[in-house]
């Protein structure tokens, strides 16, 4: 989530990978190490559900060090997030990885961590809701699910082309689409509201789970938000 993602792969090993030439197999085989990518993120996220620190604490075990996750890191002064040792503390516990990601393998969007996290619990929201309408005991009416699924999926959309215009460095871009994105952000939770109105257990679940996703969603954004402002003005200021 810094320079590094978008400059140092331009240089060095970058040039060698560059001149890989990849069958479809060869992406097929990718974007399916991708997806245990997200689930392995989601389980992570389960396991730690329950802690105010969750994000970093995943971020720890996914193996994203400070450089790619913490830059953006934390929201304000006050916040409990130490800038210069934000994993302290955690240092038995790190995720073993399962060396399915080939160290050859060409950089895309897949790789970048803010993409991983807001893929993946975008992911859960989806398959999750699907679930809670394919069942008629819920009852919800027709045009709660297209507005709530349509605020989802506008969502995640303006989140992904932040983080594309993150990945090239175009820091006032990113944070313009990510504020689209938190305004389809903030519909989805007015939503939410009136699906807990239909008063079932299974809405009920829903919305607990599905409010602390969101307002994790939120989290990160900000947090990008702030990292993408004090580069923009840096380089005004430097003249870049």
């Amino acid at each position: 989530m810094s320079d590094y993602d978008h400059e140092n792969f331009s240089e060095g090993d970058w040039d060698d990978r560059s001149e890989l030439a990849w069958s479809e197999f060869d992406w097929e085989r990718y974007l399916c190490e991708q997806e245990d990518t997200f689930h392995r993120y989601l389980a992570l996220y389960a396991k730690y559900r329950t802690r105010p620190d969750r994000l970093d604490k995943v971020a720890y075990h996914m193996g994203w060090d400070s450089g790619e996750w913490a830059s953006a890191h934390p929201l304000g002064e006050d916040e409990d997030f130490p800038d210069d040792d934000l994993f302290a503390g955690l240092a038995d516990e790190r995720f073993e990885d399962d060396d399915t990601e080939d160290p050859m393998d060409p950089y895309t969007l897949y790789r970048h961590p803010i993409f991983v996290a807001t893929k993946s619990l975008y992911m859960s929201l989806h398959e999750t809701w699907e679930r809670l309408i394919s069942n008629p005991a819920n009852q919800l009416h027709p045009q709660l699910v297209n507005s709530y699924q349509k605020c989802l999926q506008q969502g995640e959309t303006n989140a992904i082309f932040a983080i594309h215009a993150l990945d090239m460095g175009d820091y006032t871009l990113c944070v313009a689409q990510l504020k689209r994105a938190l305004s389809a952000l903030n519909n989805s939770i007015h939503f939410l509201e009136e699906v807990s109105g239909s008063r079932t257990y299974a809405t009920s679940i829903y919305q607990q789970e599905a409010l602390t996703q969101l307002f994790d969603l939120r989290e990160i954004w900000l947090r990008v938000i702030k990292y993408c402002r004090e580069e923009a003005n840096r380089r005004y200021n430097e003249g870049d």
